[in-house]
Formats: structure tokens, sequence, C-alpha cells
């Protein structure tokens, strides 16, 4: 799976070879048509991690979060997908080769290559009695690798929900007016009217959007979602955009730490209205789908690690073996990542104390996975 303009690429260089060889020595016969570029060859797989282990992995990340030690887990990054069966069907990215919706086209001016998720851990997003947020009524999860979320693929992060579809620079500026294709000005283009030239992190309609104390130049980090802006948190790839020699701005890695911090410690009480508990609410991972599928590409059980459903739910199972499936066959994937049940009655949290209880949320049940391989580092 690579990106469109790689495969430009290779067609231009047959294509150049081709004319040079015209006219070369005696014959006269006609010159053969080139053949078509070969496809990209398939990267050594590293085999996932067993059921087993990848539930104690993700049990470790949710309950890991310490605020006194800055080496401490923050928790997962799951995005709960609109589209459960199929893990391209949820790819909105125009210039990616998407195996299963083709390349994809602005809708509604909304972002681009933008993936929405959310950090869930012990103490966010859960419910009242201290279990797994069931919070949009999706049941299967795509589970990131928290690594590279954290180091490479996060453009910024949100405290709150922090409504991304219709902002300029891949969801994490100040918003953009356009919401009809047809008229210059949307998100999905992301040129700046400042710069008229596709948005940077320093171009005001960029910084706008962002948190005073991350360099923006309006707005300050919210502690409640209703009645106020949301600002966003720069992480790595604030700046990415598809430059030669690009690397995760390093500076920006330590940021998603804070956000943790800042929203852990600001959702006591409700907000909104009808008001509703803060640690029930959402928060916003924004990842670059750019990086996130040539990763997906190179080191599929790396950059995948499992895909979740909802324990007791039938549907949801046989949707993310489907999903699972589906993501180990484009990538090929002989040795299939597990699927991993979410425990929705668990109490992770103590809902008197706030303290973790380490009641396994994630368990992996029998018959949900077929396969026993070594373990991997993720």
């Amino acid at each position: 799976m690579i990106f469109s303009k790689a495969l430009v690429a290779v067609v231009i260089g047959v294509a150049g070879i081709s004319i040079g060889l015209q006219g070369c020595g005696g014959g006269g016969g006609p010159t053969p048509a080139p053949s078509p570029p070969a496809p990209p060859p398939t990267p050594p797989r590293t085999p996932g991690l067993k059921g087993a282990d990848a539930a104690k992995w993700m049990n470790d990340l949710y309950y890991g979060y310490d605020e006194t030690d800055s080496s401490s887990p923050m928790g997962l990054t799951i995005n709960l997908p609109s589209a459960a069966r199929s893990f391209y069907g949820n790819i909105f990215c125009s210039p990616y080769d998407n195996p299963v919706l083709g390349h994809t086209k602005c809708s509604g001016g909304r972002c681009d290559c933008r993936f929405s998720a959310a950090m869930y851990n012990y103490g966010m997003l859960v419910s009242e009695g201290g279990t797994f947020m069931d919070s949009i009524g999706r049941r299967v999860g795509i589970v990131f690798n928290q690594t590279l979320v954290q180091t490479k693929w996060t453009r910024c992060s949100y405290a709150w929900d922090g409504a991304t579809n219709n902002k300029y620079n891949v969801g994490c500026g100040n918003g953009a007016p356009g919401s009809d294709c047809a008229v210059d000005g949307t998100a999905f283009q992301n040129i700046c009217p400042s710069s008229g030239k596709l948005c940077t992190a320093s171009d005001p309609e960029s910084k706008l959007g962002v948190c005073t104390k991350f360099g923006g130049t309006t707005f300050s980090l919210p502690a409640q979602h209703s009645g106020v802006f949301q600002c966003s948190v720069p992480g790595p790839a604030i700046d990415f955009r598809d430059q030669d020699g690009w690397t995760p701005d390093q500076s920006q890695v330590a940021n998603l730490r804070e956000m943790v911090k800042w929203r852990m410690a600001n959702q006591d009480g409700k907000d909104g209205s009808p008001p509703e508990l803060k640690i029930k609410m959402w928060n916003e991972i924004v990842l670059d789908t750019r990086l996130l599928m040539p990763d997906v590409w190179n080191d599929p059980a790396i950059a995948i690690p499992a895909i979740t459903y909802w324990k007791g739910d039938s549907i949801a199972r046989s949707d993310a073996k489907t999903m699972r499936d589906e993501y180990c066959k484009i990538n090929k994937l002989d040795a299939k990542i597990p699927l991993v049940a979410i425990d929705w009655e668990a109490v992770a949290m103590n809902p008197t104390t706030g303290k973790p209880t380490g009641n396994p949320v994630f368990v992996a049940l029998d018959g949900d996975n077929e396969h026993e391989d070594v373990e991997v580092s993720v």
C-alpha cells in the first residue's frame, strides 16, 4: 500500500526508459510497449502479539498512568470506527491508494488525511460506575501502536472533543469557513488565506487554533468542554506536509503528556447542558493518515497491535473479526493480529476514591484467535 505519487514516479521512470531507447540501433521493427510497473515488494512481516500478551500489554498501558512519573504510560489510543467491518473503510485520504475505497474525495469540506482517535485510561472516558465508557454506541475498536502515536503520528491532541472536522492544518488550527466542496476555502483544501498556500504550523490560521501554552496566539487550555474554544496541543507531526526528509518534531513529543495531565486534573464534576460527568467526556488525538498508512504497510502487526470489541456482543465480535481478517489479508499477514475483548462491566476506577482497581478491562477469550506467535515489542 503506497501513495499515488510513488506510483506516478514509477510510471514516469518506466516511460523515461522507453523514450531513451527509441531510435537506438538498426532493425526497424515496432518498439515494444513498456511493461507495467511491478507492484511494490512486501516487506518482512513481524509476527503479532498473542491474544493474552496483547491483553496484558493493553491493561498495563490502561492502568499505568502516574502523574508524578514522566516515563509512565499515558493510556491507549483507540478509534471506534464508523465502518465497523473494514479498517480501510475508515481511511479518507485523497492521495492514498485505498484498496477498498479507492481515492477518496472531498466530503462537506472536511479535513483530508485526518484520523481521529481518543486516549483511554482508567480515569478518562469511564462511566459514573468506573467502567470503560460506551460513549457513542460503537463497539469495535482499532488499537494503535502507542509508541508511534506519541513519537510520530500525532498532529495534535485536545483535552476534550476538538470538533476537528473543519479546522485548518489537518484539524489542529482555527476553523475553516467553507463546507461546500465546490467552493474554495475548505479545510479539505487546507490553504491558509494569509499565505494563499498550503497551511504550515506557523501560519496565523494554524497558530490561532493552538493553546497559548504551546505557542498559540489567543486561547488557553480549556478546563471544560462547553462554552469555550477548544484549542489544540501540538504533536510531533504538527507541521508535516509530506516534505522530503521530514522527521518528527521532537520538541513536541512531551506535549501529549501535558494534555493528559491537564485533563486528569480538570475533570472533576460535571459540564455541559444537560450536565454530564467530565470523566465520561471525549478527548481527541488527531493522527496524520499520510504517516500512519506507510507504517501500516511496512509492519502491519506493529502499527495496529489489536482489534477490540465489546465482550458479550456477538455482532461486535463478528464485525471485529471481519475487520481483522480484511486487514491481515490486504497487508499479507499470515499470522493474524489478535482480537481482544473489552470487559465493559469490569470496574476500572473506584467511583468513590477515583483510584484504579487493576481489574482486567481487556481480555483474550477462547476462540477469538487462531495463532500462537512470538511476542514483539510495541
